[in-house]
């Protein structure tokens, strides 16, 4: 028997303390923080007689310039600012104290990849180094100045692997981190807004679609938008595009460059994923009227267009306002990972 077949034998059978230990399952912060360039979001999370519980959220305005993004960059040019946004949303959130928390970062400091292989290599380092291989042309700074981290996703239907890839510059990463630390706060996870969003909505029951066809996801915020498809339970297709060189969302201009990215996503999924049709389209938008958003998912090709709604997610979830709900979700996606 194998290690993995092992471990599928252990999993639940064991108490969670000894379980983690045998498993190797990292203990998650019970607290998440999602890091946007225009506020600080987080949520806590507890455990009550076997039931999670939102123990408390906060906001906090990040001031302009303080966390800056790019094409696959981030530069923290005030860490002061940021702390402080860091701590008045921990407070509000009733984590003032926390000393561990998870942390997801906006997506356009990263870059994902949904990468094709026709096989993956049992051995992880020889994966690791296919991986890179592949990916290696697609980025523009050097991969030793990187941090690479991957998962498979399984077969597809013609037969090939695919695996998803996530690769940010180190420096822009360690800065936060380091900032953060700095303050007393230990970061025990680091991950991107759209795959935390992706996890709440997935514990949700959110994240399938209710009809014949895909289901896809557009995410929104003021200085970026990211669109991912999901097939079954599986994420085939994610791509991150700022609304332009520089600043953030434009009103009429910004939107017709997100149609014409949906456009261009149609037809990409019509013809290289053998695509028969989205039946659904979840659209979260933060600092952006996501009806227009609506509109132009069904333009595109969508059956049907809607914002997601987790209430189910959490027993207080269904006293929050829609607006309220849809921005607090990658950080509750981060302070629920224990249950992934």
């Amino acid at each position: 028997m194998g290690a993995s077949e092992l471990l599928e034998r252990w999993r639940g059978r064991l108490p969670a303390p000894l379980e983690r230990v045998v498993t190797l399952r990292p203990r998650y912060p019970l607290t998440g923080v999602e890091l946007r360039t225009d506020a600080v979001i987080a949520a806590r999370v507890v455990r009550r007689k076997g039931v999670h519980h939102l123990d408390g959220y906060g906001r906090a305005e990040l001031p302009e310039g303080v966390l800056e993004t790019g094409p696959i960059s981030g530069d923290l040019r005030e860490p002061g600012k940021l702390l402080e946004a860091v701590r008045q949303a921990l407070a509000a959130a009733g984590s003032d104290g926390a000393a561990r928390i998870s942390l997801a970062i906006p997506d356009a400091m990263a870059r994902l990849f949904v990468v094709d292989l026709r096989e993956l290599p049992a051995s992880h380092q020889q994966a690791d180094e296919m991986i890179r291989f592949r990916i290696r042309k697609s980025i523009p700074f050097p991969l030793s100045e990187a941090r690479l981290a991957w998962q498979s996703l399984g077969r597809f239907e013609d037969g090939h692997v695919h695996a998803l890839v996530a690769i940010a510059p180190a420096a822009g990463v360690a800065a936060i981190e380091q900032a953060l630390e700095e303050a007393g706060l230990r970061v025990g996870l680091v991950d991107v807004a759209s795959i935390e969003l992706m996890n709440a909505l997935r514990l949700a029951g959110q994240l399938v679609s209710s009809g014949d066809g895909d289901l896809a996801l557009l995410n929104a915020t003021t200085r970026s938008f990211s669109v991912a498809i999901v097939r079954g339970e599986r994420l085939i297709f994610f791509r991150s595009k700022a609304y332009h060189v520089q600043g953030g969302f434009r009103g009429e201009e910004s939107l017709r460059v997100v149609g014409r990215e949906l456009r261009t996503t149609m037809s990409y999924y019509e013809e290289h994923l053998l695509g028969e049709g989205l039946s659904e389209v979840l659209v979260r938008a933060c600092g952006v009227d996501p009806e227009p958003l609506i509109e132009l998912a069904l333009e595109a090709g969508a059956r049907e267009a809607s914002l997601p709604d987790p209430s189910s997610l959490l027993p207080e979830l269904g006293a929050l306002e829609p607006g309220e709900l849809s921005e607090l979700l990658p950080a509750l996606g981060l302070a629920l990972r224990r249950l992934t």
